[in-house]
C-alpha cells in the first residue's frame, strides 16, 4: 500500500479537474457552490492540480535516483515551453505543442503529460488564469501522452511525418477550446458552428506554427532530448 501512495494526489488532481470543468458550464448548478465565485479561484486551483500531479510523480519515484533526474527534465522543458508562450509575439504561433509531444516521444508518457500540465499552469500566471487553463492542461497533457503512443507505434518516424502529426495537433488542441468558448458563453446549439468556424483561422495558425517548429528545429530538438535521456540512463518504456 505504501508503494501506491502516489495514487492519492493523482486522484485529488482528477477530482479538482472534474469540479472545475463542471463549474465552468453555466447550466450546471452545483448546489453546494452556488454562492462561490469559481472564476476567482481558477488560478489557485490550476496550480494545485499541477502541484498534485507533480507530487504524484515525486512519490512514485522517490525510492529511485532516476526520479530526480526525470523531474529535472520535466522542469527544464516545462520552463522552456512556458517561456516560449511569453516571448514569441505572434498569436497562436508557439512551439509548446511541438515541445510537449517531443518530450512524450523521447522520454515517455509521464514526462510528456507533466510538461503539458505545467506549461499553461505556469505561463498563465503571466498571460491570465481562467477556466481555459484547465482545458489547456488537459489537452496538452493528452498531447504529451500521444507523443509516447507515437514513439511506440513509429519509433523511427521521419521528421516530415512528425511535423505532419504536430500540424494535425493544432486542430486537435484548438477545436475543443473553441467548444469550451461556446459552452462558457451559451448552450445554444444553433450558434455552435459559428464558434467553431471563428476558431479555424487561429487553429490554422497554431497548426502552421507546429509545422514550422517541427521542420525547423524538430530533428535537433529530438536529438538533444535523446542525448539527455541517454545521459540520465532513462529507458523508454514500451
Amino acid at each position: 500500500m505504501q508503494g501506491r501512495i502516489w495514487i492519492a494526489p493523482l486522484l485529488g488532481a482528477i477530482l479538482i479537474l472534474i469540479f472545475v470543468l463542471l463549474a465552468s458550464i453555466p447550466s450546471f448548478n452545483l448546489p453546494l457552490f452556488v454562492h462561490i465565485n469559481i472564476s476567482f479561484y481558477y488560478s489557485i486551483l490550476s496550480l494545485i492540480v499541477a502541484t498534485l500531479l507533480l507530487l504524484s510523480i515525486v512519490l512514485r519515484f522517490e525510492e529511485n535516483t532516476l526520479g530526480v533526474k526525470r523531474l529535472a527534465v520535466i522542469g527544464a522543458v516545462s520552463a522552456l515551453s512556458a517561456a516560449s508562450r511569453l516571448v514569441i509575439p505572434i498569436p497562436n504561433v508557439k512551439p509548446c505543442t511541438f515541445l510537449i509531444i517531443a518530450t512524450g516521444y523521447v522520454f515517455g508518457a509521464e514526462e510528456g503529460i507533466m510538461v503539458g500540465v505545467l506549461t499553461p499552469a505556469v505561463s498563465n500566471m503571466f498571460l491570465g488564469q481562467g477556466p481555459w487553463t484547465v482545458w489547456q492542461m488537459l489537452l496538452w497533457a493528452l498531447a504529451g501522452w500521444s507523443g509516447d503512443m507515437l514513439r511506440k507505434h513509429y519509433p523511427n518516424i521521419s521528421i516530415e511525418a512528425f511535423a505532419a502529426y504536430n500540424f494535425v495537433w493544432g486542430f486537435i488542441f484548438g477545436t475543443p477550446l473553441d467548444f469550451f468558448t461556446w459552452i462558457s458563453a451559451t448552450n445554444n446549439f444553433q450558434v455552435l458552428p459559428e464558434y467553431l468556424l471563428a476558431g479555424v483561422p487561429w487553429n490554422l495558425a497554431d497548426a502552421l506554427g507546429n509545422l514550422f517548429f517541427s521542420l525547423a528545429i524538430g530533428k535537433q530538438t529530438i536529438w538533444i532530448l535523446e542525448k539527455y535521456r541517454r545521459r540520465f540512463n532513462i529507458e523508454f518504456r514500451d
